[in-house]
C-alpha cells in the first residue's frame, strides 16, 4: 500500500524522517500532544504536502508521480472541520466527485447512522453530523472508484474524526472504521487526541512528539504510563486491581 522510506519534512513545521508501511485491513492511530505534528504528518502521507526528504511510495510508485485523478481512486483525505460550500442534501454531498450506486450511498449512510438525514441540507446539520457526512464522503470516494482488479480498498486518512462527536458516536464510528478496514481491506489512518479510543480500537499506534515518531507498535507497547507521563506531562494513577486489565487511562485527581 503506502510505504515510507525515511520520508520527512525540513521546512516548518518539520517532520523527522521515518520509515514504515500502511497496511490494508488495518486501523492506524496517530497520537501526540498539541502541536506535535500529527496533522502535518497526515498531510504528507496524503501527498498534499510533498515530502522533502526520502520518499513515499503508493503501490510501489512514488507518490508524487501519481496523476491527481488516479490518486483520487486510491487515497481520500478528510481534513479537520471541512465545511460544505453549498446547500447540498446529505446524500448529494456523500456522492460528490464520485459516481456511486444508490446502494453504496445507502450502505454508507446506514453505517454512520445518517440515513434519516439523507434528504436534509448539510447546512442544517450539527457539527458532529457534518463530520460523519464528510467521513462517509471519503469512504464513498474510494469504494465507488474501486476497480475489480484492485487488491484492497485504498487509503482513508482522517484528521481528528471524533472531535465533534459524543461518546456514543465516537465508539460507533471507531467500530465502523474497524469494520471498513476488515470488510473492504482499507488502510485507515486517523489522527486522534483521545488515547483511550486509540488504545481500544487501533491495531497500531504512532506516537508523535515535536515532529518525531518516538514510539510505534501495538497500543499496549506505545501507551505505557511512563511514556504518556513523559510526552504529555500527564499525571496518571498507578494501576490497581480495578484498572490493571482496563484499556482506559486513569488520570490522577
Amino acid at each position: 500500500m503506502l510505504t515510507l522510506h525515511q520520508a520527512g519534512l525540513t521546512t516548518t513545521p518539520a517532520i523527522s524522517p521515518l520509515s514504515g508501511t500502511l497496511r490494508p485491513g488495518e486501523l492506524l492511530a496517530i497520537v501526540g500532544p498539541n502541536g506535535a505534528g500529527k496533522s502535518t504528518l497526515l498531510s504528507m502521507l496524503s501527498g498534499y504536502r510533498p515530502c522533502e526528504k526520502g520518499q513515499l511510495r503508493l503501490d510501489g510508485k512514488p507518490l508524487h508521480e501519481w496523476p491527481i485523478t488516479e490518486l483520487a481512486n486510491r487515497r481520500a483525505l478528510v481534513a479537520q472541520q471541512e465545511l460544505p460550500g453549498f446547500d447540498w442534501q446529505t446524500e448529494e454531498l456523500v456522492s460528490l466527485g464520485s459516481n456511486p450506486s444508490k446502494a453504496l450511498i445507502a450502505e454508507l449512510l446506514d453505517d454512520l447512522d445518517l440515513t434519516h438525514l439523507a434528504k436534509r441540507s448539510v447546512l442544517s446539520l450539527s457539527g458532529g453530523e457534518r463530520q460523519r457526512v464528510m467521513i462517509a464522503r471519503g469512504a464513498c470516494q474510494l469504494l465507488s472508484r474501486r476497480t475489480p482488479k484492485a487488491r484492497d480498498g485504498g487509503l482513508l486518512l482522517l484528521d481528528e474524526p471524533t472531535s465533534a462527536l459524543d461518546i456514543g458516536q465516537q465508539q460507533r464510528l471507531m467500530r465502523q472504521l474497524r469494520a471498513w478496514a476488515a470488510q473492504h481491506m482499507m488502510a485507515i489512518v486517523g489522527v486522534l487526541h483521545d488515547l483511550n479510543l486509540a488504545g481500544t480500537y487501533a491495531d497500531r499506534i504512532w506516537l508523535i512528539h515535536k515532529g518525531e515518531r518516538i514510539a510505534h507498535g501495538r497500543p499496549q507497547q506505545v501507551l505505557t504510563p511512563e511514556t504518556i507521563a513523559d510526552v504529555y506531562g500527564a499525571e496518571l494513577q498507578p494501576p490497581n486491581s480495578s484498572t490493571a486489565n482496563s484499556p482506559f487511562l486513569a488520570l490522577a485527581p
